[in-house]
């Protein structure tokens, strides 16, 4: 254990590098990049895990939607991942953009996207009615005031894609869907697009409700069907796993039927 062997021990080592190595991590820590630089060149959102490359990025969903053809040079995406760029992106985190609604997430910029569009529960709710922009924390009051809807029971008719419920809670939108996926028949389905499911209330399917639907003329027949009704933000895509199914014939002479939703 002599003190002249000029070796310096490991502990001491480690105190000696330790300044410059917190510079330098807090160096590595702040950069500033333009937003658009780590969007999609093709559908303008963020990137997410998969980026294709030519020469001008892409991400997975787009090559796919184009048919891996390039938009901005009509050359061929091919199968040529960014390695580099996904590698960056991976290792970036960033704030929610609904922090100012209250969101303390702060997530990885490839699941950002992801997180905005299907999980933050402080991201605000589009109107389902074609052509309004509306968008906003509480749907309920606007659409009382701005579409004349107003309690728990409509008119469907058998053309439209959807009605809207609104339950005697104040706050809860609900979407009767109208599906053509059935022969002979319609397929009735119930949704709730808002407000995001309570803190042990989770996604999907914990509250169930009754859907009743009479004929559009006012005949003493009735259908209903209790069913467990998931939570739904965007409908592009959605597909119902239940649902009550109405015979063309129940539609009657007006090609409607009054649906009415019951707790």
């Amino acid at each position: 254990m002599g003190c002249g062997s000029g070796s310096v021990p490991k502990k001491a080592r480690r105190t000696e590098c330790n300044p410059e190595r917190e510079e330098e991590e807090e160096i590595c820590k702040v950069f500033t990049v333009e937003m658009g630089t780590l969007e999609c060149d093709i559908c303008f959102l963020p990137f997410q895990s998969e980026i294709y490359s030519n020469g001008h990025a892409a991400c997975a969903n787009c090559c796919i939607n184009m048919e891996r053809k390039c938009p901005s040079c009509n050359e061929s995406m091919g199968d040529f991942r960014c390695r580099a760029m996904e590698k960056v992106l991976a290792g970036m985190t960033r704030p929610c953009r609904f922090k100012k609604h209250g969101c303390r997430e702060t997530v990885r910029y490839t699941e950002a996207r992801n997180h905005e569009e299907d999980l933050c529960c402080y991201a605000p709710y589009r109107c389902p009615f074609e052509g309004c922009a509306c968008r906003g924390r509480l749907l309920y009051g606007h659409i009382m005031d701005t579409h004349s809807h107003g309690s728990s029971l409509a008119k469907l008719q058998k053309c439209e894609p959807f009605c809207v419920l609104l339950n005697r809670d104040k706050k809860s939108v609900f979407l009767v869907l109208n599906g053509g996926d059935v022969p002979t028949g319609r397929s009735l389905s119930l949704i709730r697009v808002c407000p995001y499911p309570q803190e042990g209330e989770g996604i999907g399917v914990d509250v169930k409700y009754k859907l009743v639907v009479h004929g559009g003329d006012r005949t003493s027949i009735r259908l209903e069907a209790s069913m467990p009704v998931p939570f739904v933000r965007r409908l592009d895509g959605y597909k119902a796993k239940l649902f009550l199914f109405v015979p063309d014939a129940f539609w009657g002479s007006s090609g409607s039927v009054i649906v009415t939703m019951l707790d």
